[in-house]
Order: structure tokens, then sequence, then C-alpha cells
């Protein structure tokens, strides 16, 4: 009942067709990766009650690969490349992620080996997953001269999930990173030692034409001078796909994001809506 609950969630239904026909016989996709391809898009952006246009690019790979080390286990990566987003407006800035990426390492029988006096080997419940980001830069110009640099952060996480398909996850665990606030004045370095925690979770259908993902992050800091904040922030993000042109999908972006004592320089408080289009070229389907 519960592998049947998971198919039906995750539409995971068996005899899925992705091609459609023509009435001349020619074939086309109607499936499409929500995790594979370059994204060129845009959106309008609410925020603070100002309206602003906003341009983002990246590239997103996806894959899927048996373990080389363990027998009936599967390596389900996500990878999101040179991740950029620019607005204009009154608060015009830009941010930038180098590399954002979710390794799950799923397993048919996940175990727990237990070496404490006698070693016993116990069911373990859980997937694992390494969530690995480098070098997020935000420039705010609105704020004047500076910038905020996340320059790494890696997160240990757990997933009770444990699908073994690409189509859905619920990733939670400790994170730790480092970042710096340069501003006129100087460079304050912030530390977050696995005094964090993250949460990283999708869900997709099978045909690719619905994506829904939830980030999350709270958690305390500490300044390389002894301060100590308990900073927090969360992005869900829905699409849909349209169309295709030229087997090219071009979809419907939703976001809502909400930052707690950690936006810009001065760690605001904010709150933003989005609503945009994209196309996805040159992904698998």
């Amino acid at each position: 009942m519960v592998a049947l609950a998971l198919a039906l969630l995750l539409g995971t239904a068996p005899g899925l067709s992705c091609q459609g026909q023509t009435a001349a016989g020619e074939t086309f996709p109607t499936c499409f990766d929500p995790g594979t391809g370059w994204v060129l898009g845009t959106q309008l952006r609410v925020q603070d009650g100002a309206e602003e246009l906003a341009v983002r690019t990246g590239f997103l790979v996806r894959t899927v690969r048996a373990s080389g080390s363990k027998a009936d286990s599967l390596w389900i990566d996500s990878h999101r490349l040179l991740m950029t987003e620019a607005w204009g407006g009154e608060q015009k800035g830009l941010t930038f992620t180098a590399y954002d990426g979710l390794l799950r390492r799923h397993v048919e029988e996940g175990s727990l080996l237990i070496s404490i006096g006698r070693p016993r080997r116990i069911p373990f419940p859980f997937d694992v997953a390494l969530a690995l980001r480098a070098a997020h830069l935000e420039r705010r110009v609105w704020e004047g001269p500076g910038w905020t640099l996340e320059t790494g952060r890696v997160g240990l996480l757990l997933d009770p999930l444990r699908t073994n398909t690409e189509w859905g996850w619920l990733a939670v665990g400790p994170a730790a990173s480092h970042a710096l606030r340069h501003a006129p004045g100087g460079t304050r370095n912030e530390v977050s030692p696995f005094t964090s925690l993250l949460l990283d979770a999708g869900w997709e259908t099978r045909d690719g034409r619905w994506a829904l993902r939830a980030t999350g992050l709270a958690g305390w800091s500490f300044d390389f001078d002894g301060g100590a904040r308990f900073r927090a922030r969360g992005e869900v993000a829905l699409e849909h796909v349209l169309l295709a042109v030229n087997d090219a999908p071009v979809f419907a972006r939703l976001t809502a994001t909400g930052v707690r004592n950690d936006a810009g320089l001065f760690r605001r408080d904010e709150g933003m809506l989005g609503a945009g289009l994209a196309v996805r070229p040159f992904g698998e389907r």
C-alpha cells in the first residue's frame, strides 16, 4: 500500500507514453525533464511594494547512475551551474551561484552498522544525500558599495521518502557554511559550523510538466568577532510546461521567498513573490 501511494503521489503510473503522434504518423515528445537543460527566462518580482523585472539563466544537469561500490544502489544527482539572476528598477541587483547541487544515494535495503560491542546491523529507514553550494554572490546596488558572498556550504541530509527515481525527494539535515559580507567599512566573516538545518524537497510529475521545489535554511551563524545571530530563509518554486517550441519546453514559473535576519549587507527581513516565463532548450526528454 505504501509503494502504491508513493507511485500515485509521484506520478509513476506504469505505461506512461512520452510520445505523441501526428495524423501523418510523425512522433513528437510529450515528456520533459525539469532537471536538465539551459534555462533562460524572465519574471516580474514584487518586493517591498516595488515591482522589478528580472532575467534568469543557468545550466541544469541531472544524472541517475548505479553505484560502483554497492549493488542495488543508485546515485541520483542534480547539478545547477552558473545560475544568474539580475533585476532592475529602484532596487536593482544581481545574484550568481557558481554551483549548487544535491547528490542523493538510494539503497534498496538501507542498514546501519553498530560497532560498539558485538557488531550489529539494523534497518535504516532513510536514504542519504549531500547538498553542496559554492560561490553564491549577491550584489545589491541600492544598498551602496558592497556585496555578500557565501563561499561554500555543505549539508548532510537524510531522506525518509527513499524513492528510487528523480521524481520526488525530501532531504533534511544539518548544514555548515562560510560567508563574507563586504562593505566600505570592512569585511565580516560569518560561519555556521553545522548549527543550521537545511531542507531540500521536490516533487515532479513523471511527464515533467509539473515541478515543485522547496528549499529552506534556518539556524545560527557566528561572526569571527564573537557575535551570534539566528537567521532563516525559504523558497518555494512551482513550474508548469505550457507548450514546446521545436521540442523545447516553455514553462510558467511562480516563486515565493521569505528571509529572516539574513538579506543583504544589513541582514534585513524580506519577502518576495515572482511570476514569469522561461524556456529550457537542449534538455533531455
